[in-house]
């Protein structure tokens, strides 16, 4: 969802509607996945900041994130099960969205029926330990040492 005129990822997105959002990355992902390819849904969630994109913490309480973040999401992931999610690096409420339990388990998973891989974005994994506890399944390169270590 753009919100952030800023944003640099806009040109990946859709639309700022969640509705035309869920529709057009759904028919997206299908016509992908049907010719044998996967596809990769990014970037979940509240990602819509450029400016300290790694490190910034999304506010967004319960209705906000249900009525305008997440139904695009739904939508592509119970119409089409996309072979992948991909992780946002933002915070969410405190919560890097890669170690989000609430986000890439209890919905993503539980709620949703996601049955693919989630991975994180390029460097945006910040505790491998956390992230693999609560739903994520693939640590993309860049992140350093850190969590080799």
């Amino acid at each position: 969802i753009k919100r952030n005129p800023l944003g640099g990822r806009n040109f990946e997105y859709f639309s700022e509607d969640p509705l035309l959002a869920g529709d057009m990355s759904a028919a997206w992902i299908k016509g992908v996945q049907s010719q044998g390819v996967g596809t990769s849904l990014k970037h979940f969630a509240v990602n819509n900041h450029e400016h300290c994109r790694m490190t910034v913490d999304a506010i967004v309480d319960q209705r906000t994130l249900r009525e305008i973040y997440l139904p695009a999401f739904e939508r592509a992931v119970t119409q089409t099960q996309p072979w992948t999610v991909m992780c946002s690096y933002n915070k969410i409420n405190g919560t890097y969205a890669a170690e989000h339990k609430q986000l890439l388990d209890d919905i993503l998973v539980n709620e949703w029926g996601f049955e693919g891989i989630v991975v994180t974005d390029w460097g945006a994994n910040n505790d491998r330990v956390e992230g693999v506890k609560n739903g994520q399944h693939l640590e993309m390169p860049s992140s350093g040492e850190m969590n080799t270590k």
